[in-house]
């Protein structure tokens, strides 16, 4: 499969995901929407105050519904959401706190090299391979002005949300006696924190916190990293 075929590949895969999730007999999607409000929009405000640049155009990259965002402060940021699938954008115009919402690619961002002073985003990086993780962390690099910073949510292999949906997902595939999963493929949830800091390194970020905190509920571990001069 060439790069092109891979990509819309993905992109139906997104695309049936969310359309799925959205649907009002998705137990499970109301349930995560729940978690979004209530739990992740407390730590993204947090983290937001606590690292994002107060001014400058900042984009959620990966934003899906823009539901734990919502509540970020706005401070003098112009806020864009960016994600794969625009069935979810549509979701996040009117769900999200964003000036501007864009469809895009995280291999190639749609920014000029230097042109945003920040970013973040929620449960994106655990879905690519780990190499091609650290190339779209590079590219994220790349967007960022000078001394940028990212701020990542990223779920650890021993995060609560395995400990809650794991035992789910196996008695469910048990059942249906194919493999159940409640997300397109999370093939990179990371370990340990000094495996976030070597993959933030390995993209040429200086990692600045790396932690995992009861803010989000122990959901993510969060790491946060600035572009270098």
């Amino acid at each position: 499969m060439d790069d092109q075929a891979a990509a819309t590949s993905d992109r139906q895969i997104w695309d049936r995901h969310w359309q799925a999730m959205q649907g009002e007999s998705s137990l499970f999607g109301r349930l995560a929407s729940l978690v979004r409000r209530r739990i992740l929009r407390g730590a993204v405000q947090h983290y937001a105050e606590r690292w994002l640049p107060p001014t400058g155009v900042l984009v959620e990259a990966g934003c899906g519904t823009g539901e734990a965002s919502a509540g970020l402060p706005r401070r003098q940021r112009r806020l864009l959401g960016l994600d794969f699938s625009l069935p979810v954008l549509l979701v996040a115009r009117r769900r999200g706190p964003y000036d501007w919402c864009v469809v895009g690619d995280l291999h190639q961002l749609p920014f000029a090299a230097g042109a945003i002073s920040g970013a973040w985003n929620l449960g994106v990086l655990e879905h690519f391979p780990a190499e091609e993780g650290i190339r779209i962390l590079r590219e994220l690099r790349r967007s960022l002005v000078p001394g940028g910073v990212a701020v990542l949510f990223w779920p650890p292999e021993l995060g609560l949300s395995r400990w809650v949906l794991a035992p789910v997902e196996a008695v469910r595939s048990l059942l249906g006696r194919r493999r159940f999963r409640f997300f397109p493929g999370e093939v990179n949830r990371l370990r340990t924190r000094r495996q976030g800091r070597a993959t933030l390194a390995a993209a040429g970020l200086e990692p600045l916190c790396v932690e995992v905190s009861p803010r989000d509920a122990f959901i993510h571990m969060v790491l946060v990293a600035r572009r270098a001069a």
